[in-house]
C-alpha cells in the first residue's frame, strides 16, 4: 500500500511540468481556434482530481496514462497503466495501451507478455491486432499473420487487421461498401421564409489562399447570427409552433442530431442519458485523440445505438494539412473507431467544416461520406442556452443535419426540448447512417443538399 501511495505521489509530482509541456504544445499550433477547444487540459485537471479522490478509478487512470503519454511522458504513462491494472486486470483497454507503449519502446518481449496476460482475460480482437503489429514490427510475420487472423476470427469485417494480411501476401476480400457513390451532406441553405417565422443562416464569406488551393466550399469566415438581446427562452410548444409552418410529407419528417469534438468525460454521458430518456438517435463525429482518452464512452455510444463518425486525429484543417497529413489522421481515427467498437467507420466531418476539391476528392478515393450540416446552434460561443434554442429553431427544417459540440454543457440544456418538440410533431431522430439508407431509397426531399462527392471544379459549381 505504501508503494502505491508512493507511485501515485511521484506520478503527481510530475504534473505540472506535464501541463507546461500540452500548454506549450497547443499555443505553438494555429490550427485550433475557440470554436473547438481541444479541452485536454481541463480533462488533466480533472482526471488528476479523480485520481487524487480515488486511486482505483481504473478508466480515470487509463485516461490520465493517455495524456502523459501524449505529453511525452511515456514512463510516467506506464506506471500509471500498471498501477491500475493491479487494481482491475479485466480493464481490456489497459493491455492495448501497456503493450503498445512497451512496443514504442522496443521492449518487445514485454509487450508481448502484456498483450497475451489480455488475451486471458478477453479473447479481445483488438488485442489479437496489436500482438499482431508487435509482430510484424519484430520481424515475425508468421506470428503476425497468425494474431491478424485470430483478430479476424472474432471480428470478421475488421478492416485493419484485413489491410495487415493483404500487406503481407495472404489473398483476402475486402468488405464491399453498400453500394453507390459516396455522398456529401449538408450545406447551409438560403434564407427562407416560413408562416411568419423567419429564418436567418449564416453568410459564408469565401477565401482563397496565396497558394491557389480552391477556397473552401464551406467553412470560411462566417458572419455571427444576429441574435436580439434578452431573446426569449422557447418552450416545447413554441417550438412546435414553428414546425408547424413547415409542410413536409411523411417521409421528410427525420432530424439528424450530431455531435462534434467529444467524447467529453461528463458531457457525452449527460447527452446519452437524454437521449435514451427521449427515445432518439444521434450521431458523434468523435476526435481521435479524445477517443482514445475515453474508450469506455466510445463503446457506449455505441452500444447505446448511436453513429459513430470521424472528426479527424486532432482537429487540425484538413484543407490545410497534405493529402497524405490527411490521410493519416483519418484512417488513424478510422482504426481507433473500429479497434473499440468492432465496426467500420465511412462518415467523416472535417474539422470547422472546412472543404475542397482536393479534399473531396481524397473522401471518395477512400470511399468515405463527408457529412457537413446545415443547422449550426454554434452552441461553443453562445453564453445561453435561450440563444441555442433560438438559432436551431429558426434554422431547422424538416430533413435538417443539426450540429452540437458534446465538450460545451450548454447542449444538453436544449436537446429536450428539440426533440419533445420535433416528436410529438410527428418526427423521427435518425443517425446519419439511416440518412444514407434513406438516400440510397430515394425517399429524400429533392431539394435536401445531398450529392455524389464532386471530383472536378467544374462539379463544385
Amino acid at each position: 500500500m505504501k508503494k502505491t501511495l508512493a507511485l501515485i505521489l511521484s506520478l503527481f509530482l510530475a504534473c505540472i511540468s506535464c501541463e507546461m509541456l500540452m500548454k506549450r504544445a497547443y499555443s505553438q499550433s494555429e490550427s485550433y481556434d475557440q470554436s473547438s477547444p481541444p479541452d485536454l487540459l481541463k480533462d488533466f485537471s480533472a482526471l488528476r482530481s479523480r485520481v487524487k479522490k480515488n486511486p482505483r478509478d481504473v478508466p480515470a487512470l487509463n485516461s490520465l496514462g493517455i495524456i502523459y503519454a501524449r505529453a511525452g511522458k511515456l514512463d510516467e504513462a506506464i506506471n500509471l497503466w500498471k498501477l491500475a491494472m493491479s487494481v482491475d486486470p479485466t480493464y481490456v483497454h489497459l493491455y492495448n495501451n501497456l503493450g503498445s507503449a512497451l512496443k514504442q519502446q522496443k521492449r518487445y518481449d514485454q509487450a508481448r507478455l502484456i498483450f497475451r496476460t489480455g488475451l486471458v482475460y478477453s479473447n479481445s480482437y483488438w488485442i489479437y491486432y496489436n500482438l499482431g503489429l508487435l509482430e510484424r514490427e519484430d520481424g515475425n510475420t508468421a506470428k503476425a499473420a497468425e494474431a491478424f487472423q485470430q483478430c479476424l476470427a472474432q471480428s470478421p469485417e475488421f478492416q485493419p487487421a484485413l489491410k495487415q494480411l493483404s500487406e503481407l501476401g495472404y489473398h483476402v476480400q475486402l468488405p464491399k461498401k453498400q453500394g453507390g457513390e459516396p455522398l456529401s451532406i449538408g450545406s447551409y441553405k438560403p434564407p427562407t421564409d416560413i408562416g411568419a417565422q423567419t429564418h436567418y443562416n449564416e453568410r459564408l464569406i469565401g477565401t482563397q489562399t496565396s497558394k491557389g488551393i480552391p477556397p473552401s466550399t464551406y467553412g470560411g469566415k462566417t458572419k455571427p447570427y444576429s441574435v436580439p438581446d434578452g431573446v426569449k427562452a422557447l418552450s416545447v410548444d413554441d417550438c412546435i409552433e414553428i414546425i408547424n409552418g413547415f409542410k413536409p410529407s411523411q417521409e421528410e419528417k427525420f432530424i439528424a442530431l450530431t455531435f462534434d469534438d467529444g467524447p467529453h468525460r461528463t458531457n457525452t454521458p449527460e447527452l446519452l442519458e437524454i437521449l435514451k430518456k427521449e427515445g432518439a438517435k444521434a450521431t458523434f463525429f468523435v476526435v481521435g485523440n479524445r477517443a482514445e482518452a475515453f474508450p469506455e464512452l466510445v463503446g457506449k455510444i455505441s452500444e447505446e445505438g448511436h453513429d459513430i463518425g470521424n472528426h479527424s486525429w486532432d482537429h487540425r484543417s484538413l484543407v490545410k494539412s497534405t493529402p497524405n497529413e490527411a490521410l493519416e489522421s483519418i484512417r488513424k481515427t478510422n482504426d481507433l473507431i473500429s479497434g473499440i467498437t468492432g465496426k467500420p467507420c465511412e462518415i467523416v466531418r472535417p474539422p470547422y467544416g472546412a472543404t475542397n476539391r482536393q479534399l473531396k476528392n481524397l473522401f471518395r478515393q477512400e470511399e468515405w461520406h463527408e457529412i457537413l450540416w446545415d443547422v449550426d446552434s454554434r452552441d461553443w460561443e453562445s453564453k445561453t442556452p435561450e440563444a441555442i434554442l433560438w438559432r436551431v429553431m429558426k434554422t431547422i427544417s424538416p430533413g435538417s443535419i443539426v450540429l452540437m459540440h458534446d465538450i460545451h454543457s450548454h447542449a444538453a440544456s436544449v436537446l429536450p426540448i428539440i426533440i419533445k418538440a420535433f416528436k410529438k410533431s410527428g418526427y423521427e431522430f435518425i443517425t446519419i447512417t439511416e440518412m444514407i439508407k434513406r438516400k440510397r431509397a430515394h425517399i429524400m426531399k429533392p431539394d435536401m443538399p445531398i450529392h455524389p462527392i464532386a471530383s472536378t471544379a467544374a462539379e463544385l459549381n
